[in-house]
């Protein structure tokens, strides 16, 4: 009797194992079916960070490990790998790799479970910051002033790339720039060779703006100034002349505008119905772009009175 209802009692618990265990693996399937989840085994490669840093101590060191997965898990993202280098001074390490649990992950492997690092001192320097005009103004232009903001940049990074460094350098594209303008602009450490120096450093900013001060080139020269008049004395008078107290004037503007300059023009003088001589100051015309020195003259007209001859009376 005893024996019968302990065979009862042991179908029972395992009857109630075995529901268990579907139910758990109906669950299971579940939360797989309904989320973004995964099931099963996984490698995944997952950024190796570094903690407890010291001040003044640059890192270099594997940047990813290999982490092996299996188990239901959702985003691979949220897994964590990490180097812990509280009171480490400069030097060589091999130090042990740490995973962070995962959420619904059963076991975890990382490759490799240690990893070599190196600490080395941070060297700081200060360099000026310097440019290279890699297109010019347009044609007719020309670079006046170029200023940077600021004039120093801090370099840090491990001492050997660090004190190589002599300056930085942005490169300036001047080709639609004519009169102020300003970039910000990417800077690259270099050395006193000219050779770009990029591996391990931080330059501080990286960015730095640029102004650009660009004028016209300037021309010059001294050109004939030409008389332009209209209309006819009263009846009975005529135009003897037209003096101007200067017969040149100086031209200055665009190089290429002032080249094409061959000479100047008075506004026009209106001399209808003059039946006596007067002066006026007047002014000359210049062309577009262009500056007069003087920008007017003082023209004398010299109206006469028609004689007619004795014989002819």
């Amino acid at each position: 009797m005893n024996q019968t209802r302990s065979r009862d009692n042991s179908r029972k618990k395992n009857g109630l194992k075995i529901i268990s265990v579907i139910l758990a693996v109906l669950l299971w399937f579940y939360v797989v079916n309904e989320g973004s989840y995964k099931v099963g085994q996984d490698n995944v490669a997952v950024d190796l960070t570094y903690d407890n840093i010291q001040e003044g101590i640059q890192v270099q060191g594997p940047e990813q490990v290999t982490v092996k997965l299996w188990g239901v898990f959702q985003e691979t993202g949220e897994i964590q790998a990490s180097v812990d280098l509280e009171g480490k001074e400069p030097g060589v390490y091999t130090l042990p790799v740490k995973l962070h649990p995962v959420a619904g992950v059963l076991f975890t492997s990382v490759e490799p479970k240690t990893v070599d690092v190196t600490l080395k001192e941070i060297q700081e320097t200060i360099v000026p910051v310097n440019y290279n005009i890699i297109v010019n103004p347009p044609a007719g232009y020309q670079l006046m002033d170029m200023l940077t903001e600021p004039e120093r940049c801090l370099i840090k990074g491990n001492q050997e790339q660090a004190k190589q460094v002599t300056s930085v350098v942005c490169q300036v594209d001047l080709s639609n720039t004519k009169s102020i303008n300003s970039f910000e602009l990417e800077v690259t450490a270099y050395d006193k060779d000219g050779n770009p120096v990029d591996e391990g450093l931080e330059i501080i900013p990286a960015v730095v703006k640029v102004i650009a001060v660009v004028d016209e080139l300037k021309g010059y020269k001294e050109v004939p100034i030409i008389v332009v008049s209209e209309g006819e004395p009263a009846t009975g008078y005529q135009l003897k002349n037209i003096g101007l107290d200067t017969s040149m004037v100086n031209i200055v503007g665009n190089n290429l505008a002032v080249e094409a300059v061959k000479e100047i023009n008075t506004s026009i003088i209106d001399i209808s119905e003059a039946d006596q001589s007067y002066s006026l100051k007047i002014d000359l015309q210049a062309p577009e772009g262009i500056k007069l020195y003087p920008a007017q003259v003082m023209a004398d007209i010299e109206i006469e009175k028609i004689v007619e001859d004795e014989e002819e009376q």
